[in-house]
């Protein structure tokens, strides 16, 4: 049905300051619930009629309900008329209205890149922000049944008194069973499970019954993945509420649970029994140069925002060639203190540090197009689960450790020690290697293969600085290291263009070319 003026017959919308219907022609209002009172012949139980568009660049699909007109994509930057045809579609169970207009999009956008200094100028541009739509998308909830039942778990409690230290084991019992209602999961494939956790969470007290009253000026995305992908995952996270209240309740007492999720749910009989639509506020902005698209995306009900930022080289060179000659300044006032063996050192430790950090770029861009936590996501690619932190944290440390080493062989130069600065060179080769194997795996899985060649660039000046650094008599003039330490600021150059490079991957995302998630117009605000 479409949302009709009763005194002129004009498309009315959502006025989101004043929760009414407004008719923008001859500014007649209303209230939803009136509207439905007043028109109750024309809804129907389970369906409602929509006009869907589809995008003819990108294959996006929207929906809206009837004699609303569409010539923007959000999906791909498209601006052209979009296919419009009629149909019925299933009447999603609750909806949460938009709270946050249009102009508090645009300014919580703005104070977010406030302080980015890089990013390209159009993203400030104040024309560019009016580009701020409206869309509804649709969220999965699921009910987890969980049988009534008595619990007995293991449970210590260790405790010193006096000169001696105690441990005292329990039988844990605990009452369990009931439903878990409504665990909330994006229904949309097109948008990526990382990115709704982003502006989550929604407060379902705002929720109303589903009228598409509601939807009038805005567009609604379509369901598109299946309640069964996150079957699984909802009863995890139910069994892992349940043993944590345990364990909450239990007090000083340790208590011991299944260690995989896959056996708390089990032990449990945490079962799936039913689902249901709704419909959540999103404020969506799109950004597209050439084949790539940059999106910001709010919660139109809590106005927490997320946006991807990539970086504008021109940008990042002005503001680094300043602070060079900033640098240079001071650094031209005071006496020399590092010798040119120390210099090249240290430059070969920065080399292997800032190759650290494009492979980090590289492997989130490898994961990224993967869509590996992406659970919602049809592409059939394998899902994972991340990293243990502990596992994470070690790694880390580890790498850090080996660096510090490298770093105060560099260091021992200072104290005229030439025998350090060949050995600070292989050490840091060795990182290399070891890393440069990590950078091709994660770049030969990347779509833009390029990040092999600084993988192969830095050892290759690392192993040319070992060969100078452990032959000191044959390489005796400084100007051998000065050129070591300009060789290695090369490498780092190169490494820093492709981490630039690969954040803007990152931080944009290809231009969809299949059934993707809805554009909408903008509503009154």
């Amino acid at each position: 049905m479409g949302i009709k003026c009763p005194n002129c017959g004009g498309g009315m919308v959502y006025d989101i300051g004043k929760k009414q219907l407004v008719c923008p022609y001859c500014d007649t209002t209303s209230t939803v619930e009136a509207y439905r009172l007043n028109n109750a012949a024309e809804y129907v139980n389970d369906n409602y009629s929509v006009s869907t568009y589809r995008c003819k660049n990108c294959g996006a699909e929207l929906t809206a309900p009837e004699e609303q007109t569409v010539a923007y994509c959000s999906y791909c930057g498209g601006e052209a008329m979009l296919h419009e045809k009629q149909a019925e579609t299933i009447r999603p169970k609750r909806i949460i209205p938009f709270v946050k207009t249009k102009q508090e999009a645009i300014r919580a956008y703005e104070a977010a890149v406030k302080k980015a200094l890089y990013v390209p100028k159009e993203l400030k541009d104040a024309s560019f922000l009016e580009g701020f739509r409206g869309v509804y998308l649709p969220y999965w909830g699921i009910d987890v049944d969980i049988p009534h039942q008595e619990l007995t778990l293991k449970g210590t409690r260790t405790y010193t008194q006096g000169k001696y230290d105690y441990t005292e084991t329990y039988d844990v019992s605990a009452q369990v069973g009931g439903q878990a209602e409504g665990a909330i999961y994006d229904a949309s494939a097109a948008f990526d499970d990382t990115l709704a956790a982003q502006i989550a969470p929604f407060d379902q007290k705002g929720a109303k019954p589903f009228d598409e009253a509601y939807l009038a000026g805005f567009y609604a995305d379509k369901v598109t993945s299946s309640p069964e992908v996150y079957t699984t995952l909802a009863t995890e996270q139910a069994a892992d509420k349940v043993f944590d209240t345990i364990k909450q309740k239990a007090g000083k007492v340790s208590v011991s649970v299944p260690a995989s999720r896959e056996k708390r749910v089990e032990q449990i009989g945490a079962k799936a029994t039913g689902y249901e639509v709704s419909l959540f506020p999103v404020w969506f902005l799109t950004w597209r140069r050439k084949d790539r698209v940059a999106y910001s995306v709010m919660n139109g009900q809590s106005g927490k925002i997320t946006l991807d930022l990539p970086v504008d080289l021109k940008q990042f060179f002005l503001y680094s060639a300043a602070a060079a000659a900033v640098l240079f300044l001071v650094l031209s006032l005071l006496p020399a203190f590092i010798q040119p063996m120390t210099m090249a050192a240290l430059c070969a430790v920065l080399l292997v540090l800032s190759g650290r950090l494009l492979n980090g770029e590289l492997k989130q861009i490898r994961l990224q197009e993967r869509h590996t936590y992406d659970y919602g996501d049809n592409s059939g690619e394998k899902k994972g689960k991340p990293k243990a932190k502990a596992v994470s944290c070690l790694g880390t440390g580890l790498a850090y450790v080996f660096y510090g080493l490298t770093a105060a062989m560099a260091f021992g130069t200072t104290t005229g020690s030439d025998g350090t600065v060949g050995p600070a060179f292989l050490l840091a080769l060795i990182g290399q290697i070891v890393l440069s194997v990590k950078l091709i795996r994660n770049a030969a899985g990347a779509k833009n293969k390029s990040g092999i060649v600084p993988a192969l660039v830095a050892p290759i000046i690392l192993a040319l600085g070992t060969f100078v650094g452990i032959n000191p008599e044959v390489f005796p003039n400084d100007a051998w290291y000065y050129g070591l330490a300009t060789g290695c600021l090369a490498g780092i150059l190169i490494n820093a263009l492709f981490v630039i490079g690969r954040y803007n991957d990152l931080a944009t995302r290809p231009v969809p070319n299949f059934f993707r998630r809805e554009g909408a117009n903008n509503a009154r605000s």
